[in-house]
């Protein structure tokens, strides 16, 4: 995608399920990296600027400690994660792009790109779209069964629901290689001999030097804070 080292290129999205018998509607917000396929964070809640807001907060700590990397933004038209930026952020620390998409009958008629803070310039090819993160939306809907579309599984327990997506989170950073994350470990091309290694978003992310396994979340010890 072309994108410096010394950016973090978020895309953030929501999905709807329900709780309760379809009585009430529950949305689950996730943030995700982009350039490396990490998925950062999610909370749990209604639609609404309260929680894009847990959301931001949740990412803002989590960027801080990389030592301040530009941040490129892109969502859809919801206006509660542009509410969530401008409250959680300062104006110079990020530029911010929105898709936004009309659908007429279900089906997509257009799709234009609304520049909020930064120009075109700020967002390379590639980088224009919420393509990434809807994919993830797909990966979490075939996983777990209280996201599917039409099913008798739908949530029952909020929390029941977050540990789920707890459990799918450290499997897909830390557990499964990403088919378009790869090291090349040649530089050039020796026939008969692998050329390059698949990595695992975390690996891409320099947070691990392997791929991890769940006797590593169970066995290891969490270090307590200083």
């Amino acid at each position: 995608m072309g994108i410096a080292l010394n950016l973090l290129y978020l895309q953030m999205d929501e999905l709807w399920s329900y709780l309760k018998k379809k009585k009430k509607q529950l949305w689950v917000f996730i943030t995700l990296e982009a350039n490396n396929k990490f998925w950062v964070n999610f909370e749990l809640g209604s639609r609404t600027n309260h929680t894009a807001n847990r959301l931001v907060k949740g990412w803002k700590a989590w960027w801080k400690r990389t030592k301040g990397k530009v941040l490129k933004i892109t969502t859809d038209k919801l206006a509660a994660y542009k509410n969530a930026l401008e409250k959680q952020l300062d104006e110079s620390d990020y530029v911010y792009l929105q898709i936004v998409k009309k659908r007429f009958k279900r089906r997509l008629k257009t799709v234009k790109k609304c520049w909020v803070k930064g120009t075109e310039e700020d967002f390379p090819l590639g980088t224009q779209n919420t393509s990434y993160i809807e994919r993830l939306n797909l990966t979490l809907r075939q996983r777990i069964s209280y996201l599917h579309r039409k099913t008798l599984g739908y949530c029952k327990n909020k929390n029941n629901l977050e540990r789920s997506l707890w459990l799918n989170l450290f499997d897909y950073n830390y557990c499964q290689f990403h088919r378009s994350l790869q090291i090349d470990l040649t530089g050039e091309k020796i026939k008969f001999k692998k050329r390059y290694k698949e990595v695992t978003p975390g690996m891409k992310m320099g947070l691990t030097t392997a791929q991890l396994n769940w006797r590593y979340l169970l066995v290891v010890p969490i270090p307590k804070n200083g």
